[in-house]
């Protein structure tokens, strides 16, 4: 497992590389997540491909967006399109979860030349507001812009206080919580922080709504798999519901565990994303 740290457009993406193979996998995590969310399926494997499990900007070691810029979601499009041209790969297998999943759909939507698969983690489609809500929407993120401009960082007295307040918002055990957590604190002279923009919690100024995402799901022309907790999201199912009929090629997974299903199903997860890739052009 070896670091890497490429630079696109004066950003570092930092991430973990797994394997030697000559197939390419590059793997997103969710929201508020690190790469460390996909070392359960590798840290025990040998995988035929290449990974590049990537910290996307804003969490774990990648750079933060400047003072002046936000998180769009669009914006993680052109993160991974850049990070994939600076490597100069050819065509490539995406596996995302949650968010992650979110930006790997839409990526193999925009650039269907060079998508080879797409494997789906409790998360499919966007999230979408309704295009009679857009105003208050954008108000709601300029309001909590302001209050979180002058925010000062909050400093924890150790790690095992963090790992507790991830606890009260997770389904993860205090082993997998530790494990990806690790990696999104620094310790300084006043204490613990974390290592994640603060701005990532600013509501979106700006969503799809369900039209657009549909528009998108029909250029999507790579074989999809989605894998699901069977103690996932309820928002995932319903997604899957209300955008199934729309996709061109998608197979669905069901899996123990909750959101984070790939870290508590690790090997059973893996098997299925190696044997999709194999089944798409893998090996």
């Amino acid at each position: 497992m070896q670091p890497f740290d490429i630079k696109t457009n004066n950003l570092h993406i930092h991430g973990l590389k797994v394997g030697s193979g000559t197939e390419i996998v590059i793997a997103l995590h969710g929201w508020l997540d690190n790469c460390h969310s996909f070392l359960p399926m590798l840290n025990n494997s040998k995988p035929d491909e290449t990974w590049y499990c990537i910290d996307l900007v804003g969490h774990g070691l990648s750079s933060w967006r400047s003072d002046d810029a936000h998180y769009y979601f669009v914006d993680y499009i052109n993160d991974l399109h850049e990070f994939i041209t600076a490597l100069n790969f050819k065509k490539i297998h995406l596996v995302g979860h949650s968010m992650g999943a979110m930006v790997a759909g839409l990526y193999a939507s925009c650039f269907s030349e060079k998508v080879k698969s797409v494997t789906f983690i409790e998360g499919i489609g966007c999230i979408t507001t309704p295009s009679d809500e857009v105003c208050e929407q954008l108000k709601s993120a300029v309001l909590n812009r302001a209050r979180l401009k002058n925010k000062k960082p909050r400093f924890h007295k150790s790690k095992q206080q963090i790992y507790d307040a991830r606890a009260q918002t997770t389904d993860l055990n205090s082993k997998q919580i530790a494990l990806l957590m690790q990696r999104n604190i620094q310790e300084l002279t006043e204490g613990f922080v974390l290592t994640t923009d603060p701005k990532l919690k600013n509501h979106s100024g700006f969503r799809f709504d369900e039209a657009q995402c549909i528009g998108a799901i029909k250029e999507l022309t790579a074989p999809c798999q989605l894998i699901l907790g069977n103690e996932g999201y309820s928002f995932v199912k319903q997604n899957l519901e209300k955008y199934i009929s729309y996709y061109n090629n998608l197979k669905v997974i069901n899996v123990s565990g909750g959101h984070h299903c790939h870290m508590q199903s690790s090997e059973l997860c893996f098997e299925h994303i190696q044997d999709f890739m194999q089944q798409n052009g893998a090996c």
